[in-house]
């Protein structure tokens, strides 16, 4: 697979050679990081001595199910949580955990980079990972953070991009122009930086709808399991419409009890997903800018829910909500959602079969 840009081609054998041995460290926090390294790391085998993945939970298990053979480390996890709709009260009750990650992920990247000798780090918001002995390359959508209280989106922006500047490169998955999927994000800092333009697993294909509606979920707990737990009442009655309901865990379900017209997968691979979302009609997911990035160019339709409290996937949400493909729904008012997907039906003139 191999969904990488012409730019990015460019920019990865710029900094990139057949002598390099790359770690490769997405940080787990919901599955977006991962899924968007997926394409990086099948281009960087194609022209890398070795390349090494380090993560942990879920992303971790993820990419060990999509590269079974490859060289894998397990990285101290940041244990995040949202609790709280409020992204600050969140942050303050992880900071301790944050803190102890990010310290003991220092010591992980030079112990790493000592044992398999390598000479090049592409973190994915891992800003504690990091070793001064090699070149270190740092990826992130998020350069500016976002708040509705402008103090704090200040503080926040100028914390991230303190970290970022320890780095040798930043490199941004945007457009720098008018076509920026989140300029409030990327645009408009001191930060030096490479748009290297979205970065996908996922190919447009033409298949077959095998599903009116397709559900993936992902992100911090417990909303993922909240928001889950809410989906299945709304989504259970509505028997007219063929479901596929992604977990985006490892959790075991007992499937006997959901009825027939809804079916149940867990972590699939990137071929897995480029299937589904070329043969379903409608996504219902998180508003991460990973998800955003895969739908942009297929046909796909979309309902965003972004996580409360995570002002990011709020704004996300909202910013794609002025394409008539896509509406933006709050996880508090999850009872409108069949009627928002008889609007979205109805105005493509689609009905299930």
């Amino acid at each position: 697979m191999d969904t990488i840009s012409p730019i990015f081609h460019k920019i990865l054998t710029r900094h990139f050679s057949a002598d390099d041995i790359v770690i490769i460290a997405p940080l787990n926090w919901g599955l977006g990081h991962a899924t968007r390294c997926i394409p990086v790391i099948h281009y960087l085998k194609s022209i890398c001595k070795q390349v090494i993945i380090a993560s942990d939970g879920a992303s971790l298990a993820l990419l060990k199910k999509e590269f079974p053979g490859m060289r894998f480390e397990e990285l101290p996890s940041y244990h995040i949580r949202y609790t709280f709709r409020s992204i600050i009260l969140n942050i303050l009750m992880i900071l301790p955990s944050i803190i102890r990650a990010f310290l003991k992920e220092r010591q992980s990247a030079i112990k790493i980079v000592n044992n398999y000798h390598a000479t090049i780090i592409l973190s994915d918001n891992r800003f504690g990972f990091r070793c001064p002995a090699v070149k270190n390359i740092y990826m992130t959508h998020q350069v500016n953070i976002l708040h509705n209280y402008p103090i704090i989106s200040l503080l926040g922006s100028k914390v991230h991009q303190w970290f970022i500047k320890k780095f040798d490169i930043c490199l941004v998955p945007d457009y720098s122009d008018k076509g920026s999927l989140c300029p409030a994000l990327t645009q408009g800092n001191n930060i030096k930086k490479i748009f290297i333009g979205p970065i996908t697993r996922i190919k447009k294909l033409v298949l077959p709808m095998n599903w009116d509606i397709c559900v993936m979920l992902s992100g911090p707990e417990p909303q993922r399991s909240i928001l889950e737990k809410e989906l299945i009442k709304q989504l259970i009655v509505l028997k007219q419409y063929r479901i596929l309901f992604v977990t985006g865990n490892e959790k075991e379900y007992d499937v006997i009890t959901l009825p027939e017209h809804i079916s149940l997968r867990s972590l699939l691979t990137s071929n897995e997903v480029e299937e589904i979302l070329n043969s379903s009609k409608l996504l219902i997911s998180r508003s991460g800018y990973s998800t955003i990035m895969d739908i942009v160019n297929l046909d796909i339709h979309a309902i965003f829910i972004p996580t409360p409290g995570q002002t990011e996937q709020e704004y996300l949400g909202q910013t794609l909500a002025v394409n008539d493909k896509y509406n933006n729904l709050h996880q508090d008012k999850i009872g409108q959602l069949a009627g928002i997907i008889e609007k979205q039906f109805a105005k493509i003139n689609y009905s299930p079969k």
